[in-house]
């Protein structure tokens, strides 16, 4: 008996709920934490398993529909338009094996889940400055850890990917098995293969000396030539980030910060030595919060505070070699006391310690000291303006770089191979055009 393929549809496949445009789910299986962004695809499939990812990629490819996937939501800066997304939200499972200090969860799972999960046993994973982003496509943009400069990468500790490719096969990468594959999701970006759950080695930290030092903006110069001086001298044990803040004039904001700008240091130490590392910050300029202390690693958010709620919103990011008297007058002048910005946030978060060495990996600091990241808010009335103040402030700061940008600061760019060495962009196109021939998968 013959089947016709072309009348089999994708619920047919599936576990999991297949909605299009005129469900009532369909809107929030497709919502991105970024409120700005709104995706819309043909159909939203909102997988139960690694088995639904399989048939709803082999579907889309046996019918040439546009790919994409999508976890939590949180790398979301540019809509997706048509063709079949993904929902991996559901793929939450976490397990952690104590004895061999690994974590292996699901597409859908946030850091907070796996650092109360890896807590008891006195582990911490490579999360960022915010534990509700996703795991796997922080990981997948190599991920800049609060501890990276300790550490590492986050993509430096991975031990092995399940992924489904555009053939529709699922299959199990690592340095062993299918390495090529492995070392560019290490790193190497979103648009080669989906991955269903990582693995991940875990480390023996139970609690940090942390938090930030806040101080009035009228201290922006002192504080940031401060920092500059300070910073490169800090041992690979301490991990930091300067940051102009505009926080908006609203209930939830504590006083101190609300309607003004602030300017903040945001500091993580392991081990001991941190009150002495940081003590040369305490003393730049009056402080005006001092938030740092000995924090127990599942309170590691109060490092960045970074907000939790879904808001609209734009980034951008650039790398920088060094913060050169230049650099920083350029810095004073787009975000300083006197500078007319329209954007809450700009940062400059120090590189360098475990993230400098560069063995052909995907994941690399690429030769920046720096990596300058930039906040703009998408609401009315200058939800018009902020795009291009967001590019003039990176215009403004490429000149101190070269070339070369984390993936995971890029934002919506269109154009991510500043994320890569030359040699790097090269094997990615290739793997694209072997995995990928039909060009379905979407980054």
């Amino acid at each position: 008996m013959t089947t016709q393929l072309e009348f089999i549809t994708l619920e047919d496949l599936v576990r999991g709920e297949v909605y299009d445009p005129a469900d009532s789910d369909y809107a929030k299986e497709a919502a991105a934490f970024n409120v700005a962004v709104q995706h819309r695809p043909d159909a939203v499939l909102a997988a139960r398993d690694a088995v639904d990812v399989v048939a709803g990629v082999r579907w889309a490819s046996l019918n040439s529909v546009p790919l994409a996937v999508q976890g939590t939501g949180h790398g979301a800066e540019r809509a997706v338009e048509g063709g079949l997304l993904i929902s991996t939200r559901a793929l939450r499972s976490v397990a952690i094996d104590p004895a061999a200090r690994t974590a292996t969860v699901g597409a859908g799972v946030k850091w907070r889940q796996v650092i109360d999960a890896a807590a008891p046993f006195g582990l911490a994973p490579l999360n960022g400055s915010s534990s509700d982003v996703g795991v796997v496509g922080y990981t997948l943009g190599g991920g800049l850890p609060v501890l990276g400069r300790t550490f590492g990468f986050a993509a430096d500790s991975v031990v092995s990917f399940d992924v489904v490719t555009m053939d529709g096969v699922a299959r199990t990468v690592s340095r062993t098995r299918e390495p090529e594959l492995f070392n560019l999701l290490c790193g190497g970006g979103r648009g080669l293969a989906i991955v269903t759950s990582v693995t991940m080695r875990l480390y023996r930290v139970s609690e940090i000396y942390g938090g930030v030092l806040v101080f009035d903006g009228e201290h922006a110069s002192a504080v940031l030539r401060a920092f500059a001086a300070w910073a490169p001298t800090l041992r690979d044990a301490s991990n930091t980030a300067f940051k102009f803040l505009r926080a908006p004039d609203l209930p939830q904001v504590p006083r101190e910060l609300a309607g003004r700008l602030t300017v903040h240091v945001h500091f993580a130490h392991v081990g001991k030595g941190g009150p002495g590392a940081l003590a040369p910050m305490r003393q730049s300029a009056p402080v005006l919060i001092d938030g740092v202390g000995v924090l127990p690693y599942s309170e590691v958010d109060r490092v960045y505070n970074d907000p939790v709620d879904p808001m609209p919103f734009a980034s951008g990011g650039v790398g920088i070699k060094d913060l050169t008297p230049e650099a920083i007058d350029a810095a004073l002048a787009l975000a300083g006391p006197e500078a007319e910005c329209l954007l809450p946030m700009l940062e400059f978060r120090l590189l360098g310690g475990a993230l400098t060495s560069d063995d052909g990996r995907a994941a690399s600091a690429l030769g920046l000291g720096y990596a300058a990241h930039v906040v703009g808010v998408m609401a009315p009335p200058i939800a018009h303006l902020v795009p291009a103040e967001i590019e003039r402030t990176l215009a403004a700061l490429r000149v101190f770089g070269n070339g070369h940008t984390p993936r995971n600061f890029l934002g919506g760019a269109l154009d991510t191979s500043s994320a890569w060495s030359d040699r790097v962009n090269a094997a990615r196109a290739a793997a694209k055009d072997a995995l990928d021939p039909e060009g379905l998968l979407r980054d």
